[in-house]
């Protein structure tokens, strides 16, 4: 068992730096995750036809973005400095240093006659923040088969969204198709077409 604890420390090494960045890229992907939340709420609100988000959308309503503004690591390791190879651009016989980091556990204090309580400590905040310019310049394409054509464009008006007005509609007539489909993100000079029964 002694043998295997020592192999799992060994393997559980990493230089210092590889620690850091796995951090700094956890983070990074936690902060993707909750841009994507945010962008997938946006196109269920707009691309739902539910009474609840088609008010949302009557009301130009935005989903909140989140941020992590920090995050905080404590995490007790042993750090130990070893020579591999040579360095290059240096004397003849001169050794490259590297650091590394193991974590502090009771088989590393047990291996090492380390005297050092183990703990490890993660804090972060995630707090709501204004979307930034690009994030509120997302037009969304609302849901509008099934009002009429006067309602339809009231709503695509209030929302900015350039649209092609179906031919020949009188205002009580009901959109009976839209191009793109509810939900969908417009792209720069993109317009949504109607067609009215």
């Amino acid at each position: 068992m002694a043998t295997f604890d020592n192999q799992l420390l060994d393997a559980l090494s990493a230089p210092l730096g590889q620690v850091i960045s796995a951090v700094g890229r956890g983070i990074a992907d936690a902060q993707r995750e909750l841009d994507t939340a945010s962008i997938a709420a946006l196109q269920e609100i707009y691309g739902s036809n539910d009474e609840l988000f088609r008010e949302l959308q009557r009301i130009g309503y935005r989903p909140t973005w989140y941020h992590i503004p920090e995050a905080e690591g404590e995490i007790q390791m042993a750090l130990t400095v070893t020579g591999e190879g040579t360095a290059t651009n240096a004397a003849p016989g001169a050794r490259r240093l590297k650091l590394y980091a193991a974590p502090m556990n009771a088989g590393y204090t047990s291996r090492y006659d380390f005297k050092m309580e183990a703990s490890s400590r993660l804090k972060f905040r995630i707090v709501p923040v204004p979307p930034s310019g690009p994030a509120e310049a997302l037009l969304v394409v609302p849901a509008v088969v099934g009002l009429s054509w006067g309602e339809a464009r009231s709503r695509l008006e209030l929302l900015r969204i350039p649209h092609l007005p179906p031919a020949d509609a009188k205002t009580t007539d009901l959109v009976s198709k839209q191009t793109p489909a509810a939900g969908s993100i417009l792209a720069d000079g993109q317009e949504v077409a109607l067609e009215t029964s």
